[in-house]
């Protein structure tokens, strides 16, 4: 994994925070997406195309490679952070420019395993089983903190597809793989106490996500990271200034502990 860092922003609310901007290395960038209609939990056909345009180029800034297929999935081999769970869905279209063998390991209070609402639509809440169907890559999903409830309002036969895990299942085993990881972190997975998000969130303590992060960046080959949780800027019944500075301070850990280990 490089240390390029990218910040997808798709509603504003990294305007609330300033983890990105006390970061003064060369390899951090921000890619706006906020004039792109069709993002907000499902993401069309248009506004995938015009996201992918828009990560070439920077891509190209980054890495200075001349072949697209390189080029991209050396970004993938990044740190990404694609604002609230709203956006979840990017982590398929990230991994779609990975091109080895590799392990996606997520955390969510959700499972992401919903069919799509109408057509064959990309969304927040389908992704995982998007990147099951379509990336030829992928050799094991691995989902760490959904609620059981919803696991169990799964069709059989997809569940069976991922190796779920509780809280307690990873605090001292992490997901047998022998691949290299993509680690999709949505800070949903982290009780509502500790971190607001704008969905209904789980049980982990914020110590025990930053726990986790360190030891699968330390005992397993990660070749890229990406996080979403953010709150909305516009969300109701919270101090969104208040609430997106926690979030921030958080971020700035989890960076760390990729980082910094």
């Amino acid at each position: 994994m490089n240390d390029h860092i990218t910040l997808f922003d798709f509603s504003g609310i990294y305007n609330e925070e300033s983890f990105y901007q006390n970061d003064k290395s060369s390899h951090f960038c921000i890619i706006n997406c906020r004039d792109i209609p069709g993002t907000n939990c499902m993401c069309d056909d248009e506004a995938i195309t015009q996201i992918k345009k828009r990560i070439i180029g920077q891509a190209f800034e980054m890495t200075g490679l001349e072949d697209e297929s390189e080029r991209l999935a050396a970004f993938a081999k990044g740190i990404h952070f694609i604002d609230s769970g709203n956006y979840h869905y990017m982590s398929a279209i990230i991994t779609d420019m990975i091109k080895e063998p590799f392990s996606l390991v997520v955390l969510d209070h959700h499972p992401d395993m919903q069919p799509p609402m109408f057509g064959d639509i990309l969304s927040c809440g389908g992704w995982v089983m998007k990147v099951i169907e379509n990336n030829p890559y992928v050799r094991d999903v691995h989902v760490i903190g959904a609620d059981r409830e919803l696991i169990d309002k799964l069709d059989k036969d997809d569940a069976k597809r991922v190796k779920f895990y509780g809280v307690s299942d990873v605090k001292d085993i992490l997901p047998d793989t022998e691949y290299p990881v993509f680690l999709s972190v949505d800070k949903d997975v982290v009780r509502r106490e500790e971190l607001v998000t704008n969905w209904d969130q789980g049980e982990m303590t914020k110590s025990e996500l930053l726990s986790f992060i360190k030891a699968i960046i330390k005992n397993k080959e990660v070749i890229g990271v990406d996080i979403c949780g953010e709150c909305a800027p516009d969300q109701e019944g919270i101090d969104v200034g208040k609430e997106a500075q926690i979030n921030d301070e958080f971020n700035i850990e989890i960076i760390k502990g990729i980082v910094d280990l």
